[in-house]
């Protein structure tokens, strides 16, 4: 399961804390002289001080380059449900054409078949003994 930011910046948090209070324990009980010592000590806030601004740079760099996807992404999400909605509008006019057409064709098919409609209904109602190609 992953940690909650909270976690990870009390580990982030104590990781420093600990390499701080190690480093400085190591100086302080390093046999060298004060002025040694007071050296050593800036030197490695020099250094830390150092990493440090890298380490700003390097995360607004890669918060810039986040939003720049993320700004790219939004785009083309954007575009994609842009051509989606055209999509289906043009879907909808198709459906509506073919149900017209359809409907038309279908009309005048119905026109066309009710006359042989009508015919068959009085061969039905005929005797079937005028015919001779019929059994009873």
């Amino acid at each position: 399961m992953a940690k909650s930011k909270v976690e990870r910046k009390k580990v982030i948090k104590a990781a420093v804390f600990g390499s701080l209070a190690g480093a400085v324990t190591g100086l302080l009980l390093a046999p060298k002289s004060g002025q040694e010592l007071r050296q050593d000590l800036a030197d490695q806030a020099h250094k830390l001080g150092e990493k440090a601004v890298v380490i700003k740079d390097k995360a607004q760099s890669a918060l810039q380059n986040v939003e720049e996807k993320t700004q790219v992404t939004f785009n083309t999400g954007k575009n994609w449900l842009q051509k989606k909605k055209q999509f289906v509008e043009n879907f909808k006019t198709l459906i509506s054409e073919i149900q017209n057409g359809a409907l038309t064709k279908t009309s005048l098919k119905i026109e066309e078949i009710e006359v042989p409609t009508e015919n068959l209904i009085e061969d039905i109602t005929d005797d079937p003994t005028d015919d001779p190609t019929v059994e009873v």
